[in-house]
């Protein structure tokens, strides 16, 4: 069965990596968690919720992942803590929640420290540090879109790439937007429960919580904002080029419509003045040529070009 745990102290932390029917009925006699709990966890893609219940409570929190691919993702994690003992549980594979619980077990002042209380200051610890993390993703997409920023505004603007590249962005930051907005109230809602293990004293860590999240939330939309900013200043730009390009073919064609005239009299089966002298002839395109260049040095001179 995929389940560790820690003991320090009075207070244990398990910890399962996979979601089986051996789990559920592992937490059922063991713990005798409500039917309905224990439904949500053998069901995936939940939003954000708390349930306090009058000897533990059941959260299901989302944490922001970018995947190999580059694409946003919500890792579910389900927990229950009550009197004694947290328990998390991953709806899929997540280094985040396994790397802390490790560092837990090798790091017995980390170790000291998350346990000195109850399961609340845990669960405060556990949250803080998942919460972090994103933040550190974060400062990456902003990197990114600031390297993208000033590829734009340098003129060396590669369409296909940056599109695609800024593209991917904002869809990542909606789905950090879609993630982290539910929890902003799910936090504040914990920060006032009073529980035998989440007493009073425990609010001022979770109202933390809050900030950190406010924080991010405002990072998101500097983000969405910018992103939003730089989407519109590309197209304005592809536009620009657009346009720019077919003035150009037009204004050439015109140019040339004398010569194309000429030419196709001159192609006709007809008997036309002067088209036995060679000079003429040359005289007429020799004329036509500089007509042409005079015209196009005109328009350029005009901006035109």
């Amino acid at each position: 069965m995929s389940v560790k745990e820690i003991k320090h102290g009075s207070l244990t932390w398990i910890h399962i990596s996979k979601i089986n029917d051996e789990v559920i009925e592992y937490l059922k006699k063991t713990f005798k968690f409500h039917a309905l709990d224990l439904q949500d966890i053998k069901t995936a893609h939940h939003s954000p919720k708390l349930d306090v219940y009058k000897n533990y409570l059941f959260l299901i929190t989302q944490i922001p992942y970018i995947k190999s691919t580059r694409k946003m993702i919500a890792h579910e994690i389900f927990i229950f803590a009550g009197d004694g003992f947290l328990i998390t549980i991953q709806e899929s594979k997540s280094r985040e929640i396994k790397n802390l619980f490790y560092r837990c077990v090798n790091n017995r002042k980390m170790r000291s420290e998350w346990f000195a209380n109850t399961s609340g200051l845990l669960l405060y610890h556990i949250l803080e540090e998942l919460f972090v993390e994103v933040q550190k993703t974060l400062n990456q997409i902003g990197i990114e879109l600031n390297e993208i920023e000033n590829e734009v505004y340098k003129d060396e603007l590669q369409t296909v790439n940056e599109i695609k590249e800024l593209a991917q962005h904002r869809r990542n930051i909606f789905a950090v937007r879609r993630i982290l907005d539910p929890q902003r109230f799910i936090i504040s809602t914990l920060s006032h429960t009073r529980r035998s293990f989440l007493d009073e004293s425990l609010s001022i860590y979770f109202d933390d919580i809050r900030d950190l999240l406010d924080r991010l939330w405002v990072i998101v939309e500097s983000y969405n904002e910018t992103s939003d900013g730089l989407h519109w200043t590309i197209e304005s730009l592809i536009n620009q080029r657009t346009t720019k390009i077919i003035s150009a073919l037009t204004i050439v064609s015109a140019a040339f419509t004398p010569l194309i005239v000429v030419t196709g009299f001159y192609g006709m089966n007809l008997q036309l003045p002067l088209q036995n002298h060679p000079i003429f002839i040359h005289g007429l395109l020799l004329i036509l040529a500089v007509g042409i260049i005079f015209a196009i040095y005109l328009l350029k001179k005009k901006r035109y070009l």
